[in-house]
């Protein structure tokens, strides 16, 4: 009988230190030292996007881009503090038309960005620290040629003069969209110049205006490699009211504008730009 009663006795005893161990009195404590913890900027860096209104824009009309904070601002609008963003550099990113490098400057809320040619566009925001991209925010824009010549539409003619701008970073230019009204109103884009943007040679601004007016116009009418002066001055001559002393090298022609490629002076050419009017 007492041999039973004891391997009884052994048997409670182990399953009730069984029980305490599986299911202790006192809760194990993690403490606030021993928990992950992720800092403010890590947190920032992590729901940082981009975002803009209008992803359609037509060409030499800006859209704004814009920087937010994905999880605390579903309005697509916070104020970054980029103060306590621990990293290197913030870059703005599109592919031969932007890069924009910076770190703390309060225009980081927004930057514009204007396109010259129809197309379809990635824009990046990067941030790197030791060399390294440690977050990428991406959107996709689409640039168009919705209006009568460029950014201009003759029947609702813009109040200011100055009507677009666009930049070409990896090719060093800026080119302006001018609005001139009277009797015979037109518009002209051309190259602008200032410390950030050299002067370009005659034949360079041939060049790029030249690649500007064929991405949105297509192959020119009339163009000295194929026609003589003599044609382009009469055509020119016969298409535009504002009888001003250019020298056309292209000519295009659409349902609302007549378009040239012109350098000036005349006799001896000094710079290039693209001029319109509407069809009359």
């Amino acid at each position: 009988m007492l041999k039973k009663y004891f391997f009884a006795s052994c048997i409670t005893c182990i399953l009730f230190s069984c029980a305490k161990d599986n299911y202790p009195e006192t809760p194990e404590v993690i403490t606030p030292e021993e928990k992950e913890t992720i800092s403010y900027s890590d947190k920032l860096i992590k729901n940082i996007n981009v975002h803009t209104e209008v992803n359609t824009v037509n060409i030499f009309n800006e859209t704004l881009i814009g920087v937010y904070d994905k999880e605390n601002h579903k309005d697509y609008r916070s104020f970054i503090d980029w103060n306590n963003v621990f990293v290197d550099s913030v870059v703005w990113h599109i592919d031969d038309v932007l890069h924009y490098n910076t770190r703390s400057e309060k225009n980081l809320a927004y930057r514009g960005i204007t396109f010259n040619k129809p197309g379809d566009y990635e824009f990046d925001l990067l941030l790197y620290k030791d060399s390294k991209v440690i977050k990428r925010s991406s959107l996709t824009l689409r640039a168009i040629a919705g209006k009568d010549f460029f950014n201009v539409n003759w029947k609702t003619p813009p109040s200011n003069s100055i009507v677009g701008q666009s930049y070409s970073y990896k090719k060093g230019y800026r080119i302006d969209q001018t609005y001139a009204k009277g009797l015979h109103p037109y518009s002209y884009v051309s190259l602008y110049y200032g410390d950030q943007f050299p002067k370009q040679t005659p034949e360079k601004e041939k060049e790029y205006l030249m690649e500007v007016a064929q991405a949105t116009y297509g192959t020119p009418t009339f163009v000295t490699t194929k026609n003589n002066q003599t044609e382009l001055d009469e055509k020119y001559t016969q298409l535009f009211k504002n009888k001003l002393p250019y020298a056309p090298t292209a000519i295009w022609e659409n349902s609302t504008s007549s378009i040239a490629l012109v350098g000036v002076p005349k006799d001896a050419i000094e710079t290039y730009f693209i001029i319109a009017e509407p069809k009359y």
